[in-house]
């Protein structure tokens, strides 16, 4: 329903690696030098007691160091520590080295690999480039976060192997990335949030709650839409949160106050636009109690805004209500050539018999959805003749009489009109405050014909 917007901020430039016969002389040094505390460096560990040698090649690329009275290996190539007893064993220790991404980087000051870049006159460029971990799991957050892909992605035997196609040193995991976009989410909120408190553009705000079917728990969106200096429309998710129940006027109030308060709104606010349900509307008889009324427009006799939308939804529904035994017929016929795999494709043949392209699936409407009830009424009337062919061979079907296709064709003409102004009024790119009225009186006049 609503997206955060990620705003783009300067990216860092990549600082230049140290060379690597800098970093090895650093380490003599630091070897050969006593630090204080108790870690104690040992490049071969003696034999004291009943230490027996070390034979394992893994040892090649680990020194064990005694801290705190324990022994620890220490990697030579990025300085982690793991545990170095012998009762330890080395599984633990090749398995980093297997994975340890300062043994597998490219040898070199830069690190620097090529690339072809095409220019804008279409020429091919051959330039360097950097491998950046926490750039490419940025935008790996990023990606997610637009195509709304689930976490487990990361996971995937496919996408695991395709980034190792690409780069073998990336390595990601399921709990990183959501770490990931939950702190960019927080670095954006705090600079939206800097953004909103020198603002002094009014905002719109837009909330809706619902009850997940799955889960039983109810939540809340609220989403902030202005105008910026460029004339530009600009929409952000505000909050999405758990809300406790009961869900009643004074805790939808409450959340939605604690949200204008925490984006530093509460004065700043234009409209507040919610469904057309009882707690609600208290809600914003509420709301007013706890905003300076003064900084509103006309003392706030305008905040509390309807949504368009949902007022037409309510009206179809209850003109569909009337209406249902009318289209029951067709809604039938829909129902027993989608059921199985064997009927639909049985149906498609004979459009295709009768050269009426199939173009349009058929699909059963879903009684709570009017606009699925109008979809299913447009497919069928497509496929009428293909329906009265039907007929004849099926014995079982039952094909809706001429006064019903009549029927359905009236009400899916009716329908549309609901559906082209929904679609409209459900815009997020332009403003629809302006088209509320005139597409009403569209409306009207379509149903007096």
């Amino acid at each position: 329903m609503a997206s955060f917007i990620l705003l783009s901020a300067p990216e860092n430039s990549v600082a230049p690696t140290a060379d690597v016969s800098d970093v090895a002389g650093a380490a003599v040094v630091a070897s050969s030098t006593p630090q204080e505390g108790t870690s104690t460096a040992v490049e071969q560990p003696k034999l004291t007691g009943s230490r027996r040698k070390r034979t394992s090649d893994v040892w090649d690329d680990f020194k064990t160091e005694l801290i705190n009275g324990k022994w620890q290996a220490i990697c030579n190539w990025c300085h982690k520590s793991y545990a170095g007893e012998s009762t330890s064993g080395t599984s633990h220790l090749r398995t980093h080295l297997n994975n340890c991404p300062a043994q597998h980087a490219p040898v070199g000051s830069q690190q620097s690999k090529l690339k072809l870049s095409k220019c804008g006159d279409g020429k091919v460029n051959l330039e360097t480039y950097v491998f950046d971990q926490e750039l490419a799991r940025k935008k790996l957050a990023l990606m997610i976060c637009v195509h709304e892909y689930p976490l487990s992605i990361v996971d995937h035997a496919g996408f695991r192997k395709f980034c190792g196609t690409l780069q073998p040193m990336f390595k990601v995991s399921r709990n990183t990335i959501r770490l990931d976009i939950i702190n960019m989410f927080g670095v954006q909120k705090n600079i939206m949030v800097k953004y909103f408190a020198k603002c002094e553009n009014r905002v719109a705000i837009t909330t809706d709650l619902w009850t997940a079917g799955h889960q039983k728990r109810g939540y809340m969106a609220v989403t902030g839409h202005y105008v910026d200096a460029s004339w530009n429309l600009k929409s952000f998710l505000m909050r999405f949160v758990y809300v406790p129940c009961p869900h009643n006027a004074e805790v939808i109030c409450e959340a939605l106050h604690a949200c204008l308060v925490e984006w530093h709104l509460e004065k700043k606010i234009s409209t507040v636009t919610l469904d057309n349900c009882t707690s609600n509307d208290k809600a914003m008889e509420i709301l007013p109690d706890k905003l300076d009324t003064s900084s509103l427009m006309l003392q706030g006799s305008l905040l509390h805004m309807r949504c368009a939308a949902h007022i037409l939804n309510l009206i179809v529904k209850d003109g569909l209500d009337v209406m249902e035994k009318g289209i029951e017929r067709v809604r039938d016929s829909v129902a027993f050539w989608s059921t199985t795999p064997k009927r639909h494709e049985k149906f498609e043949k004979m459009a295709r018999l009768l050269n009426n392209e199939y173009t349009c699936r058929l699909a059963l409407d879903c009684k709570t959805r009017w606009n699925s009830t109008y979809i299913m009424l447009k497919g069928a009337l497509q496929y009428k003749d293909v329906f009265e062919r039907l007929s004849i061979r099926e014995k079982k079907f039952t094909c809706p009489t001429g006064e019903d296709w009549v029927f359905a064709k009236e009400v899916c003409a009716r329908l549309k009109v609901f559906f082209d102004v929904t679609e409209l009024l459900s815009g997020t790119s332009y403003v629809t405050a302006s088209l509320f009225f005139p597409q009403i009186c569209g409306i009207r006049l379509a149903i007096r014909k």
